[in-house]
Formats: structure tokens, sequence, C-alpha cells
């Protein structure tokens, strides 16, 4: 049983079926090109999606480190008791450990302010309009809270604004909102 090659020469060629052959092969290749320009294109589109999720993870990422320092600064905005002390805890709450560490200064609490608000706000355009609604109570009381002029608030006020800062945490369920984001971060899925 098997396939050999014989040579006779006794019979005649047919070009119609030498002809009917070679155009079955050409439409057999022509259909694995189109196949394989799918599946490179296909393949291509899968690596970019990937890409543009790591990209974006690094963003999220830094959105979501601030906020669970907002879980940080609601236990120190719990505790305090003065004004006064505000706005150093808000500074030593959104330190970043890879900062060269400085005491607190005026200037340097009024650049940590903008940065951690500019990047909660991010959270906007980087998670799902469940989490940006938590996230913006967060950021409007932080605002009210810590005040970002030289003039302080009085003690009624701060009472207020710390009793709004601490329930807008709890009223935008900070953990399941973290809980969340860890969902939209979670690159393995994808």
């Amino acid at each position: 049983m098997g396939f050999r090659i014989t040579y006779v020469p006794d019979l005649e060629n047919s070009w119609n079926a030498i002809s009917g052959t070679a155009s079955w092969v050409s439409v057999i290749v022509s259909v694995l090109g189109v196949i394989a320009s799918f599946l490179a294109v296909w393949y291509a589109i899968q690596i970019s999606d990937k890409q543009n999720k790591i990209a974006l993870f690094e963003k999220r990422y830094r959105v979501y480190r601030t906020l669970i320092s907002c879980d940080f600064f609601s236990a120190c905005v719990f505790v305090s008791k003065e004004p006064e002390g505000i706005k150093e805890f808000f500074y030593t709450s959104f330190y970043d450990a890879s900062e060269e560490p400085k005491t607190y200064q005026y200037k340097l609490f009024a650049f940590k302010y903008v940065q951690v608000t500019e990047t909660l706000a991010e959270s906007k355009f980087l998670f799902s309009e469940d989490i940006w609604k938590g996230v913006c109570k967060i950021i409007e009381s932080i605002q009210k809270l810590v005040p970002t002029g030289e003039k302080g608030m009085s003690k009624e006020e701060f009472d207020k604004a710390k009793q709004d800062y601490l329930d807008a945490v709890k009223s935008c369920e900070l953990k399941l909102i973290l809980k969340k984001m860890e969902q939209e971060l979670n690159l393995t899925e994808y």
C-alpha cells in the first residue's frame, strides 16, 4: 500500500486535467492567504488592546493609591480636634514615599493639594461612572475641609467640614469603590 511515481510514456497528457488541478490549487492558496491576513489583523488588534490597558494601568493605579491615602486621611481627620493641623495631616497623608522627605511647609502643601485633587479628578476619565460619583463626593468634601488660603477656618466651620468629609467617605463606601477599582485595574482578565 502506498504511492509510487511511475513513468508511463504511452499515456497521453491531459492538459484540461492539469489546468483544473492548478486552478484549484490557486483557489486554496488564495483562501489560505485571506485567512492568514485576517488572523494577523485580529492578533494586532488584540495586542493593541492589551497595550492600551497597560498604558492606562499606571494612571489608574496612581488614582487608586491616592484614594487609599484618602482612607488614611479620613482616620487622621476623625481624630483631629483643631483646624490648624488639618493641612499638616493632609500633607503627611498624601506624602509619596518616592519623594524626598521634607517637613511640612505651606508651599509644599499647596502643591500637594493641587496634585491630589487633580489626580482624583482623573478618575472621571479613567474609571466607570459609579466610581466617579463616589470620588467626586470625596473631592468636594476635601475642598471644603482643607483650606487652601493662608487664612484658616473657625472651629464651627471645621467641625462641619470635618463631618461632611467623614460622611462623604462613608456614604460613597470607599472600600467598595476601592474593590471596583481593583477589578478594573486587573490586567490578567484580558
